[in-house]
């Protein structure tokens, strides 16, 4: 292609002619064969940076089988675990209902519209994303960074669903494990059955101490001296069976995560992750195929036992006190940052925003889809499934505060001790224990089943965009994949593994999502242009979206600047991971953190530069203006997925200059320059 006033390169049937401008076709060959040039391999006869390949040698990357498979996929990646544990501490901490109406406006703000924002980029291209850069080559590094964070988080997330099917089988005894003290346990650490409120505090009475059989210690010599029986030495905490089946028989948690404490792996929990792995392998051996079909059980049953537990909670005495706990507002908690933050983190994860997964998802569409509506029911099912499951939690707990003479607060934990402490403790105390607390961890495994599905395919997508040829080896890659992973895991099953698993979520899925979503929209909506993203959409879906203007203000506005404040908040209040006594981690197990990190967020940077020193030394490279052509400019392998070919269009028309893109789309005011590249 030349310069001004020159000839214009077009992609033809035949796969290549030069027009000159009068010649320029007004609209598309709707019969015309798309040429997919995702291979990445040098084809003879082609230009540079133009290449075909015939269907022959690019396998078909599949689709869908019905858009069903497609909601329900997206459903079991944002619904995960987090819902059931995180989202309601989260709530009951920050203020019930006004952390609710942070996380809703965050939502609103940021989620949706970079829910709605990844579902188009993949299913426009039909890209994964490490190709759906394309858009922006000098931004790959961040397709690459959510295939390594997936890769983070796939290989832990897998742990915490090991933990789930250990609880499972332990649930199938005649009595529940975590409802009796071993010997061991009462000696060492003064085990109690079952939750208890602790006695009232002794009197002067001797005669009303007697009645009450027991009384707690007052540290009051006047009072105690002068006791007839003997009190209670109370210090504000128990050791119950559910807290040390966890810490003692499930995960055996060391001192700490020094070399020395990890220990060797355990065989019991080495096999729940080896079974947990093979249900993931034998779901996605044939990709989308495979999971698109498992998903019509797996996306649906948690909805089932959560209605079950819902109702069965809402029938206990004192339910209305949990309820309370959890949803009345706390209103001057929304002036208060770290409330937003928490709210911020909970949707980003929950979401699944940043990781890849969205646009793997929506790159296996058909074009035409109605992905604007599809994109508000996904957001709106994960919101209410974790108000849901928040009702289910709190319910129980407040259920057995009442129980046990205490009150929420008392049995409200956070993190694993409420999925595997707590709630197990409270489906003790229910009729057929052992039929709740197996429904309630085999909801768990499902619920975690969908995510894992989600971040395996995420990194298979990645790695087969970039090598086509694997697409036909779909299930050696599963296999190979889960067994690496497997192995991977391994140190998170030994005695120091919980101490493993907090430092890769804390900087393998915290610091890095919020890294790589700020980077993400201002790259698609302040460089490839967001006037020119919502002319893509409206040429996919053939109108613009309802209330674009909102989404565009979303786009370029709130979602990078908000999204910017809340990572600069949580690098300067930066909190080192802990350990139950609220010591922080040593100096080297941060350090690795911090290499995680790294290793999670440097292909951003790192192929940036790459990219700047490609265009160093290609020939063609000259000025400054071609160089932000070469860096920013999208190449000519980013088509529409729509079976036609994309025409480059003369400078100075109302389509563009120069760039090759949708006869609908419209310019980055930002460069406004030809496209070679």
């Amino acid at each position: 292609m030349t310069g001004r006033g020159g000839s214009y390169d077009l992609w033809t049937p035949d796969h290549r002619a030069r027009l000159p401008p009068s010649d320029y076709p007004p609209a598309y060959d709707n019969n015309a064969p798309r040429h997919d040039v995702s291979d990445g391999a040098d084809h003879k006869g082609s230009e540079r940076g133009v290449r075909v390949a015939t269907e022959d040698e690019v396998p078909d990357r599949g689709q869908w089988g019905n858009k069903m498979e497609f909601i329900l996929s997206c459903v079991g990646l944002s619904v995960g675990l987090g819902n059931v544990w995180r989202f309601p501490f989260l709530a009951y901490k920050n203020g019930g209902a006004a952390f609710l109406i942070a996380y809703l406006i965050l939502q609103l703000l940021i989620g949706k519209p970079m829910y709605f924002m990844e579902l188009v980029m993949g299913q426009f291209s039909a890209k994964g994303p490490t190709k759906v850069w394309e858009m922006n080559p000098s931004a790959k590094g961040i397709g690459i960074a959510m295939c390594v964070i997936s890769l983070i988080v796939a290989i832990y997330y897998n742990i915490i669903m090991a933990y789930t099917l250990f609880y499972f089988f332990s649930s199938m005894q005649s009595t529940l494990p975590w409802t009796e003290c071993k010997q061991e346990w009462i000696d060492e650490y003064d085990c109690v059955s079952k939750r208890v409120a602790p006695p009232s505090n002794c009197t002067m009475n001797n005669t009303l101490n007697e009645i009450l059989g027991k009384c707690a210690c007052t540290f009051n010599s006047t009072i105690d001296d002068q006791l007839t029986i003997n009190c209670t030495v109370t210090n504000g905490s128990v050791n119950t069976a559910a807290e040390l089946f966890f810490k003692k028989e499930v995960t055996q948690k060391s001192q700490g995560v020094e070399p020395e404490n990890m220990g060797e792996p355990l065989w019991k929990l080495t096999l729940c992750l080896l079974l947990s792995w093979i249900v993931v392998i034998f779901c996605l051996i044939k990709g989308i195929k495979s999971s698109g079909k498992v998903v019509y059980f797996t996306a649906t049953f948690p909805y089932v036992i959560l209605i079950i537990l819902l109702i069965r909670g809402s029938l206990l005495d004192g339910a209305i006190d949990g309820v309370e706990f959890f949803i009345v507002p706390e209103w001057d908690k929304l002036t208060d940052i770290s409330v937003w933050v928490d709210a911020a983190g909970q949707m980003f994860f929950s979401l699944s925003v940043s990781f890849g997964g969205i646009i793997m998802f929506g790159s296996y569409n058909k074009f035409k889809n109605q992905v604007y509506y599809d994109s508000l029911i996904i957001s709106v099912m994960d919101m209410v499934t974790s108000i849901i499951a928040g009702f289910v939690v709190f319910t129980t707990l407040g259920g057995m505060a009442k129980t046990v003479g205490t009150t929420v607060p008392k049995v409200a934990k956070g993190g694993y001790g409420l999925a595997f402490v707590v709630y197990p403790e409270a489906l003790s105390n229910l009729p057929l224990p052992q039929l709740w607390s197996a429904l309630f961890f085999f909801m768990l495994f499902t619920l975690g089943l969908d995510s894992e599905f989600g971040l395996m395919e995420t990194v298979m997508t990645c790695i087969q965009d970039e090598i086509p040829k694997l697409r036909n080896h779909k299930s050696i890659m599963s296999i190979v994949m889960g067994a690496i992973l497997f192995l991977c895991a391994l140190p998170c099953t030994c005695p120091g593994g919980d101490y493993v698993v907090t430092i890769m979520d804390h900087y393998g899925a915290d610091f890095s999502v919020l890294f790589l979503s700020c980077f993400e929209v201002v790259s698609v909506m302040w460089v490839y242009g967001v006037m020119r993203f919502l002319k893509d959409i409206e040429y996919m879906l053939g109108a613009k979206p309802h209330l674009w203007p909102y989404w565009v203000f979303c786009w370029a506005v709130t979602s990078p600047v908000v999204i910017a404040l809340l990572f600069t908040y949580r690098m300067i209040n930066y909190h080192a991971p802990t350990y139950d006594n609220d010591e922080e981690f040593p100096g080297f197990a941060q350090a690795i953190g911090w290499v995680l990190l790294t290793v999670g967020l440097c292909p951003v940077p790192l192929w940036f530069v790459w990219r700047l020193i490609q265009s160093y030394r290609d020939p063609e490279v000259y000025s400054t203006e071609e160089r932000l052509q070469y860096m920013f400019s999208p190449t000519k392998e980013w088509v529409p997925n729509d079976g036609q070919d994309r025409y480059l269009v003369p400078d100075g028309t109302a389509y563009g200059s120069g760039y090759a893109m949708s006869a609908r789309g419209a310019d980055n005011p930002a460069f406004v320059i030809d496209n070679k590249y």
